[in-house]
């Protein structure tokens, strides 16, 4: 071999490593599988927009799920129940966080429990109702609705779950204003236009901190739901592929959900009262299922 071959062997050497290596990263790359993962413009599980995108509940934890599953590619697409369970149904390889809802057990596999969320409950003006109920953590709705002193209120045309057919009630009997807004309703208690409202805790403590109205503000518990908390879960699609990674899953929320920051992310948007409540069951059962 002459000197001018051995001169350009190095230069040769080098570029068809560097090719190779080019085609074994595009082939890992492309042997990756894609996770489609299912969100919503819902705030506090979702924050899409503002300067608080991305801190919503959902948002942190497949924040975290995807950091530990590298061995995947994720993009998170926006779109509702309807289609994620088509989806599913159709065989693609989505999952979703939300309750346990035999249609949706159907079509998908259910992870250990993520998240601890809050019913709907008592929002008022920081010490109106300890005046009257005294240093309680949770109201019966029937007793407050006695009470003519009260004035209520309620965002118009909104399901309430199982407390809906009382709510539906009082609003015919004109007992209970509908305001168009959360926003607006929230509004009206902080100048003292209605005592209350009824609403999801960490969405009224979003809406208000958005307004600065959170500081004045405070949440009770209502006796008449049927559960203290809810659990939601994540899930994917009911196959092979679904239950393999509801396996991993599983394995990175049982390292996890324990963590001073894993319980960060799930009180983030309560306020004090609701803090605890979620604390005492993250500390007494969460991590037990």
């Amino acid at each position: 071999m002459n000197k001018t071959k051995l001169k350009w062997l190095p230069e040769m050497l080098y570029l068809v490593t560097a090719v190779i290596s080019v085609f074994a990263f595009a082939s890992f790359s492309y042997a990756q599988e894609k996770v489609i993962w299912s969100v919503a413009d819902r705030p506090t599980s979702y924050i899409l927009h503002g300067k608080d995108k991305g801190k919503g509940v959902v948002d942190e934890v497949y924040k975290l799920l995807q950091t530990n599953l590298n061995q995947y590619q994720h993009e998170n697409i926006k779109m509702n129940f309807s289609r994620v369970l088509r989806e599913m149904k159709n065989g693609k390889k989505i999952c979703a966080c939300g309750f346990k809802r035999p249609e949706r057990e159907e079509l998908g596999y259910f992870s250990k429990p993520a998240i601890i969320a809050l019913p709907f409950s008592v929002i008022v003006k920081k010490g109106r109702l300890k005046k009257i109920y005294g240093d309680v953590k949770s109201l019966s709705l029937a007793q407050l609705f006695q009470n003519s002193d009260l004035k209520g209120g309620v965002t118009m045309k909104r399901s309430y779950g199982g407390i809906t057919p009382m709510i539906d009630e009082q609003e015919r009997k004109g007992k209970l204003l509908s305001h168009t807004t959360t926003e607006g309703l929230l509004k009206m208690i902080t100048r003292g236009r209605v005592d209350y409202a009824i609403e999801i805790p960490s969405f009224a403590n979003y809406i208000s901190k958005q307004f600065e109205l959170d500081k004045g503000l405070e949440s009770y518990a209502i006796n008449e739901n049927k559960a203290q908390v809810l659990i939601a879960y994540i899930f994917c699609t009911r196959n092979e592929w679904g239950r393999k990674i509801i396996e991993d899953i599983d394995t990175i929320l049982e390292k996890q959900r324990s963590s001073a920051s894993y319980l960060e992310y799930l009180v983030r948007w309560y306020d004090d009262r609701s803090r605890l409540i979620i604390s005492d069951y993250h500390q007494q059962s969460f991590t037990d299922n």
